[in-house]
């Protein structure tokens, strides 16, 4: 797939080859691709792809750890604070760069949390990009991603993220509840299905990420 990387500059990871022998592409064809791939991932899918998002094609692995929030009892809206997760690109991937693709974060197939592009912040040596928005209610509070070594893909990250006013109504009324989880930053995704539990049971007013988990049917842009 042709991401289009002569608009990208100090790509994480590795250098993409493609970069040196491809001709220009008008910006308005980038535009016109992006949108109707979103629409074809909706209408396959049945989910709407966030505006300007492309299905990833590169799927890597996302490792989970356990993980604390709140939630309300009484509607399902709940807080999600992860430290110390793992994002493995695949071997085959062209890299990702966050400050051009920005990130969004799924949770099921009717949570798509967007960090726009234009928010992320890289370190000078382009390893570390980082994200905060202390007041928003609902949607990414922060996010982190960190480059590390020794990595058995195409580059590793070390992630930690918040997030605020999701919906995780189906543990009102049952748990713990098995839920597919994916982090995509341009074409490239981690995936994992994920345990949410309430540890203090009905009366409790905590949510808790136990770790993986079988989501069945898996996350729908796995399809394309």
């Amino acid at each position: 797939m042709d991401v289009g990387c002569t608009r990208r500059r100090n790509p994480v990871g590795s250098s993409d080859p493609c970069c040196t022998r491809r001709s220009a592409v008008p910006r308005v064809g980038l535009v016109s691709l992006r949108a109707v791939v979103a629409l074809v991932v909706a209408l396959l899918t049945g989910v709407a792809a966030p505006v300007g998002a492309i299905a990833p094609v590169f799927h890597g692995a996302l490792g989970i750890k356990p993980a604390l929030g709140g939630f309300a009892k009484n509607t399902g809206v709940a807080s999600l604070r992860v430290k110390n997760w793992n994002l493995v690109l695949t071997p085959n991937s062209n890299g990702i760069y966050p400050t051009q693709e920005g990130v969004i974060i799924a949770v099921g197939t009717t949570e798509q949390l967007v960090v726009p592009a234009s928010l992320m912040h890289a370190s000078r040596n382009d390893r570390q990009f980082t994200f905060r928005d202390p007041k928003t209610t609902r949607g990414v509070r922060m996010f982190q991603l960190r480059q590390y070594s020794n990595c058995p893909g195409k580059a590793c990250y070390h992630m930690a993220f918040t997030l605020v006013g999701i919906d995780l109504s189906t543990l009102v009324l049952s748990y713990p509840f098995c839920s597919p989880m994916a982090i995509l930053v341009g074409d490239d995704d981690g995936f994992s299905g994920v345990q949410f539990d309430r540890p203090g049971g009905f009366n409790g007013s905590r949510v808790k990420i136990d770790g993986t988990c079988n989501s069945g049917s898996g996350w729908p842009w796995l399809n394309n």
